[in-house]
């Protein structure tokens, strides 16, 4: 028996207003996070979202 597992992308996005940070999860590889508004769940503040460079470790 083995184990089962799915990959998750999950983002992480902060208010420009309030600064609030919060996820943003999908389970699709080619989601396309740029293409819509987002709330923010904090102040309320209705914006897009600026996908920043991968971070190399």
């Amino acid at each position: 028996m083995s184990f089962t597992a799915h990959l998750e992308y999950l983002f992480h996005i902060t208010c420009s207003e309030c600064k609030f940070y919060w996820t943003y999860a999908s389970m699709a590889k080619n989601f396309d996070i740029e293409k819509r508004d987002f709330h923010c769940p904090n102040c309320g503040q209705k914006n897009r979202i600026k996908l920043e460079d991968e971070i190399n470790v």
